[in-house]
Order: C-alpha cells, then structure tokens, then sequence
C-alpha cells in the first residue's frame, strides 16, 4: 500500500475539499486506489492512512488529540459540532487498523467520481469535506437493472441531483420529454438540479410498473411507467396535473454494480398517436380514426 499512498511524513489538516471513506480491507483498498487512478487522479492527491503512524500524520505531537482540538475550536466558533462528530469516525478507524482514504476532490464531478469509486468497494462513511461542514455521499449505486429506475425516482423525491447522476456514466447520454439532450454526467447533474430546484421543487415521482429485457448478462434495457406530481406552476397553468411518463434506461454492469449508459424519457399522452405541426408552427397532438388510414 505504501506504493500508492501519498508522502507518509506529511501532516494532514483539516481535510478541505476531500472524499473521505472507509475501507475494512486491504485488497478492497488496493483496488480502490488502483480505481482512483484510473479516473484521473492525481497518486499525490490520494491518502491512505492505516496505521499508528499514518494517525499521527493527523497530529503533528504523535497523537490525534490536538489535530481534533483544534478542529473542535473551530466548530464550537461555528456553533456546530456535527463534522466533528463525523471526523472522529475516521480517526477511531485509523486507530482500529481500517483504511481511510482521503482523496482531494475540489470539482463536484469530481466528487462524485470520487465516492461511486469508494462505494463501489464497500466503502462506509464516505463523505465530502468542504471548508466549514462536511456533506455525507450516500452509495446509489444499484445492484439490478431493476434498482436503476427506483435509485433514480429516491434521488428524484430527496432532491438530490449528486445522487441521481452517480447513476450514470461520466459520459452518458440523457434526452428528456421535450428532446433536450445531455452528453456527460455532470451535465445530467446540472440540469437536474435546476430542475429539482426551480420546475420539480415539491414534486413527487412514482413507478408504476417496470420491465427489464435483457440484452446479455452485462446489458439490458429497462422501461420504467412514472408517475409525475406536483409540478410547479406555469404560465396561465395555475396547477398543473399529474403526468405519466416512460423512461428508458440502457444500464450496464460493472463488476457488481449497475450503471447507466443511456436514459431516454417521453411523456405518455392519451388518446394520441403522434405529434402535429400546423400552418402556423403551433404544435399540437394528433389522432387519426381508423376510417380515416390508407
């Protein structure tokens, strides 16, 4: 491990800007780093701390003590002792032999790198440390096609975009009810919470049912019936009403996980077979009777 790990002498301080997380395992920590790596960061931006030693890089007198009193005075100054609570977590694993990694993550992308790569691997406490508070990155990662769509309807209902686009690939594609298309993670990440926070705000999202076809062992596609309640006003639509939608994923897995590759979403409307164009450029939707087909 010392392979990887960052300079063993240097002193940690507060872990500004970092994914921090927990892994119970040698092997598991190892594939870990190897995975960080692989995503692009930086081997100096990675710390491995195991040891006796490694828990004095969080004190520079030997012992955690004064690495914490100093972080505990500046909580009390903030009136909050929640990260702190959250911290000594990581340091009673260092003392238990676990293996806490830290990785510096200055980008929500790649935070959210950072902690699908810790979850993947069983990772516990896996949370991102800011400047004066610390924010938990819950695992989202499903282990069914089936878990993709429900994962994503629980990050819808929480408001929760971080969460919503850990389902998806770095480079995913996302083309919502109106056409609009998304080309990478952080894009779906971005539009959806503008729309969580401004369209969707106290929205509620609901399967209704749900098919899987399975394309091999490692692919499939899943179509998801969702219900859609609670959009915010617009325009003369003082309330809008509920409204059902397909959405379909094509997911992936990778190694005991699923992810998704592509979402495609079209609202279902009824008694409609197609969309209508008229004169004027004003869209509508179309139904041709029966005795009116060629």
């Amino acid at each position: 491990m010392k392979t990887v790990s960052a300079d063993q002498g240097s002193f940690i301080a507060y872990p500004t800007n970092r994914v921090v997380g927990t892994i119970g395992d040698d092997d598991k920590a190892k594939e870990v780093i190897s995975a960080l790596l692989r995503a692009g960061f930086e081997r100096e931006d990675i710390d491995l701390l195991h040891d006796e030693k490694d828990l004095n890089r969080l004190d520079p007198t030997g012992t955690a003590h004064g690495f914490l009193a100093q972080f505990q005075r500046t909580l009390i100054r903030a009136f909050d002792l929640e990260e702190f609570k959250h911290l000594t977590h990581h340091v009673a694993d260092v003392r238990a032999g676990r293996f806490v990694i830290m990785v510096l993550a200055k980008r929500r992308a790649q935070r959210i790198v950072a902690a699908d790569i810790l979850h993947r691997y069983g990772a516990e406490f896996v949370e991102f440390y800011g400047r004066w508070a610390c924010e938990e990155l819950p695992a989202t990662a499903p282990r069914s096609p089936e878990d993709v769509p429900v994962a994503f309807v629980l990050a819808w209902n929480d408001r929760n975009p971080d969460a919503l686009a850990l389902l998806f690939d770095e480079d995913a594609e996302f083309v919502n009810v109106t056409g609009l298309c998304w080309h990478d993670r952080e894009s779906i990440r971005k539009a959806h919470a503008y729309g969580l926070e401004r369209i969707f705000k106290e929205s509620l999202l609901a399967i209704d049912e749900m098919k899987v076809k399975r394309l091999s062992p490692d692919i499939a596609v899943v179509q998801a019936r969702m219900t859609l309640s609670g959009q915010a006003p617009v325009g003369t639509v003082g309330q809008p009403g509920p409204r059902t939608t397909i959405v379909s994923f094509v997911v992936h897995r990778i190694v005991d996980r699923w992810r998704c590759a592509s979402a495609y979403a079209a609202d279902v409307v009824v008694n409609t077979e197609t969309n209508v164009i008229d004169q004027a450029g004003m869209f509508s939707f179309g139904y041709y009777p029966r005795d009116q087909a060629s």
